[in-house]
């Protein structure tokens, strides 16, 4: 199994027409319902928020749209998926939104430059978690938030026990997949390492329902091409062995983690010297 290279061009149409379409925007509706609750009034004021990983602008031009006092930057290594985003933004009118083609990890805005920093589903696939979560410290003010989902352990775990208990050894070729969802528990401790404070975190199950285990096998081999290199016999093992444990249909659920955390806010004294302080100018 190899998960798809999303920054591509053909990547990120494969993004937008799966995780994309089938995962992403519901995760992000949860995402912001949690921003709004946590923000409260901040939505009629002006601020600045900064995305990691937009993608094709699932959560971002919602967003926008939340908040249209605020001005916000949207980021992607792709330049493809910031594109897509463009275009989306474009066909809506919004004036908000500015995008930037950058890695997490290698933000160049001055120190204390967003007030909020949110994250849709990105996270495992940073390169350097907890050096990219340095970085985000380092442009978010003090008293600033983060907000972050990511896959939860317990993601399609309905399907992954019969997988593991059907294929055995064959099930290695899930590795990568499994891969991206360990790194997503390391969302907490990267935060705190960073230097975040107030760490809270919701859970969200998302049910996926559907009729058999041609629709099952069907679902992941669009998304991950997770068991392309299984054998056919296998498959043909695990399909028998959904039906007959699930012959009223399957269902599943994706398990999303909602995190926030704050930057700690200067103390009064420190606070009152940065007041005093012109801010840097932008480096775009």
């Amino acid at each position: 199994m190899r998960i798809p290279n999303f920054n591509t061009t053909e990547g990120s149409r494969l993004y937008r027409s799966t995780v994309g379409r089938q995962i992403a925007p519901r995760v992000a509706e949860l995402l912001l319902d949690h921003i709004q609750r946590q923000l409260g009034e901040v939505a009629q004021s002006q601020c600045d928020i900064l995305e990691l990983g937009c993608g094709p602008g699932t959560l971002t031009i919602p967003l926008a749209q939340a908040f249209p006092f605020s001005r916000i930057t949207a980021t992607d290594p792709s330049e493809a998926m910031i594109e897509l985003a463009r275009e989306a933004a474009g066909a809506r009118g919004l004036q908000n939104l500015t995008f930037a083609a950058v890695e997490a990890g290698k933000l160049g805005w001055a120190p204390s430059s967003f007030d909020v920093v949110v994250c849709n589903l990105a996270f495992p696939f940073f390169r350097r978690p907890y050096q990219t979560l340095r970085q985000v410290f380092k442009v978010v003010k003090p008293g600033g938030s983060v907000h972050f989902s990511v896959p939860g352990e317990h993601t399609w775990e309905e399907f992954l026990v019969i997988a593991a208990g059907v294929l055995g050894s064959a099930w290695s070729v899930a590795k990568p997949f499994l891969q991206k969802i360990q790194q997503a528990q390391q969302l907490p401790g990267a935060l705190l390492h960073a230097g975040f404070r107030d760490l809270s975190e919701e859970h969200f199950r998302i049910p996926f329902s559907f009729p058999g285990s041609f629709e099952v096998l069907a679902f992941f081999a669009e998304l991950f091409r997770l068991l392309d290199y299984a054998p056919h016999a296998s498959r043909d093992i695990l399909a028998d062995a959904i039906d007959r444990q699930y012959p009223q249909g399957f269902q599943m659920h994706y398990e999303a983690l909602v995190l926030a955390a704050r930057r700690p806010a200067l103390p009064p004294r420190h606070a009152a010297l940065s007041a005093r302080r012109p801010r840097a100018p932008e480096s775009r």
